[in-house]
């Protein structure tokens, strides 16, 4: 059976198991098969009748069948659940399904009581649950906007194309245009990393408040302001609960972290707040168990330069986890960038 028959006989509800998964991997990989799936006019009728729900006519079949098929995508996303053994990739099976057809953006909440608010014609995918080192959106077209539920043990982060942003806890705008391979990300509060999803390219940028980050597949990212700063013409495109008027504490260094220029000193520094210190001064995201860190501590001396890039920060932390996990009982791990700190069994 070639790919194009599978995929009406998908539609049309007839696919075993098997052929469903199939199905999944090949919408991960190439999100334009949706395409393949609905025609034009069938978006077009579904987006129209959104428009004028009161309305009643031909298209009702249609519809209909944009329900059905995104209803059987969501009950096969409970069926085709990742094993929580897989710490936390984003493997070829779909959990979660959302798009926007309407003219008016469409507000999700997710597990983790995140914002996630969808502009006209966005999609994504969402794999954000407890048993999870990682909370992860793909965004695989369109502009969406994120309001993070502040949780330093599990990193938020938001695919979209060659380009992966990581957040703790702050409020960005991520903008794929699949056609033109073109991504704009935008951030409002708080701080994000940028970093490209193929691990030998390392070329990590931060983004602080009023920053953003252009990128096209034939270019590099550019860093740059958007406005200076939120101004109120900025808010006409940035819902409402995105635009947070209150400014978080600034980061201080517990008592038992000292440095120098060239050096960093731990006096018997809890897990906790060494990893807070990472996530903070280092920018490198960290997942970890937050109830089995804070019984840990450690001490130790390290070497760093007079002006860190961010490969140096990259480095000590690096330096830093590895000490962890050598006297305490842990194992240490890496995904793309970010690190994953596990009690032994």
């Amino acid at each position: 059976m070639n790919r194009k028959s599978l995929l009406n006989k998908f539609l049309a509800n007839e696919c075993s198991a098997e052929e469903a998964k199939l199905v999944f991997s090949w919408l991960n990989e190439d999100p334009k098969l949706l395409d393949d799936l609905l025609s034009e006019d069938d978006w077009v009728s579904y987006i129209n009748q959104e428009n004028k729900s009161r309305r009643g006519g031909d298209n009702l079949l249609k519809i209909i069948t944009v329900f059905l098929l995104f209803g059987f995508l969501f009950i096969l996303s409970n069926l085709f659940t990742t094993s929580t053994d897989t710490p936390g990739l984003l493997t070829n099976i779909v959990n979660e399904i959302y798009y926007n057809p309407s003219a008016k953006p469409k507000e999700i909440i997710a597990a983790d009581n995140s914002l996630l608010t969808l502009e006209p014609g966005a999609l994504i995918r969402l794999c954000i649950k407890p048993n999870l080192d990682f909370r992860r959106v793909k965004l695989l077209k369109g502009r969406a906007h994120f309001k993070v539920s502040k949780d330093p043990s599990k990193p938020f982060i938001v695919e979209s194309g060659t380009l992966m942003t990581t957040a703790l806890g702050t409020a960005f705008s991520v903008d794929y245009q699949t056609e033109a391979d073109h991504v704009l990300i935008r951030l409002f509060e708080g701080k994000v990393r940028v970093d490209y999803l193929e691990p030998s390219i390392s070329a990590a940028k931060i983004l602080k408040p009023g920053q953003q980050i252009y990128f096209s597949g034939t270019s590099k990212m550019v860093l740059s302001d958007f406005r200076g700063a939120i101004k109120p013409r900025a808010k006409q495109n940035v819902p409402a609960q995105i635009l947070l008027s209150s400014v978080e504490k600034p980061y201080r260094n517990p008592a038992t972290i000292h440095q120098s220029s060239n050096w960093l000193q731990l006096e018997e520094t809890s897990v906790s707040e060494i990893i807070q210190y990472i996530n903070h001064e280092l920018d490198v995201p960290i997942s970890y168990d937050s109830l089995i860190v804070k019984n840990y501590r450690i001490k130790g001396r390290f070497s760093k330069n007079p002006t860190m890039d961010l490969q140096d920060k990259t480095d000590l932390a690096a330096s830093i986890l590895q000490l962890i996990a050598e006297v305490n009982p842990f194992i240490l791990e890496k995904q793309h960038n970010t690190y994953i700190l596990k009690p032994k069994k």
